[in-house]
């Protein structure tokens, strides 16, 4: 076949595969994805940068895969891939959204495996000591470990689309809940700040014309709003 012949193949079989994402059998679509990116390495498109769009729709395909079950750690092999590709989208265009965003949505992913377990062992009625004592052990230390990049990312993804005029609300939300999610896992001293940086940026996305919150981020930020006034 050759290179544009790949492509197609590679882009249906993304498209066929992600029908199984809507089923509880979602497994069975692996194969098939294995098989994709398999196609599209062998045809150089990640390499093309005439090609970005087309990169981008491949990258957002095989990602809803790497992390579809994302307390269960996810696909390595997908999300490694994913973030190679990412990777080297920045080496060109440093400022890249979609691909800083995509990054950011990566670690953001990677760490819900071990804030699924976090929370599995949650003991909220810990007075502020044991409870930053608890923010040392495996299962936090891990989780801030890739939210601290998820977070760098998605700010940078924000700053970009703020200069370049495309920033939206959906981008805002998702830096909320990486600043949430780290604000859950660090010390009590810290975890204010990134729980006033997520507040603050629900506050911005909640005014954007035509945009609204996520029911779950929507009630989080009405019940703690009074945070930014402290």
């Amino acid at each position: 076949m050759s290179a544009d012949q790949y492509i197609e193949s590679a882009k249906q079989g993304l498209i066929n595969a992600s029908d199984y994402l809507k089923t509880s059998n979602w497994r069975a679509g692996i194969s098939a994805v294995r098989t994709c990116i398999g196609y599209v390495d062998t045809s150089g498109i990640m390499h093309d940068n005439n090609r970005l769009e087309e990169r981008l729709w491949i990258l957002k395909m095989v990602q809803q895969f790497a992390y579809h079950d994302q307390d269960a750690g996810g696909i390595r092999e997908f999300s490694n891939w994913c973030e190679l590709q990412y990777n080297n989208i920045l080496c060109y265009y440093p400022s890249h959204v979609q691909a800083l965003q995509g990054l950011g949505q990566a670690w953001l992913s990677k760490a819900q495996y071990w804030l699924s377990r976090v929370y599995n062992e949650d003991r909220s009625d810990d007075d502020d000591d044991v409870a930053d004592r608890r923010r040392y052990t495996p299962d936090y230390v891990e989780a801030k470990a890739a939210l601290i990049p998820a977070v760098d990312f998605f700010v940078r993804a924000v700053e970009a689309a703020n200069s370049q005029g495309c920033l939206t609300g959906d981008l805002l939300a998702k830096r909320a809940e990486a600043c949430m999610s780290l604000g859950n896992v660090s010390r009590t001293r810290d975890a204010q700040a990134h729980f006033k940086d997520a507040l603050l940026c629900l506050r911005t996305a909640s005014s954007m014309p035509g945009y609204c919150l996520p029911s779950h981020l929507a009630r989080y930020y009405r019940e703690n709003e009074h945070l930014l006034r402290l």
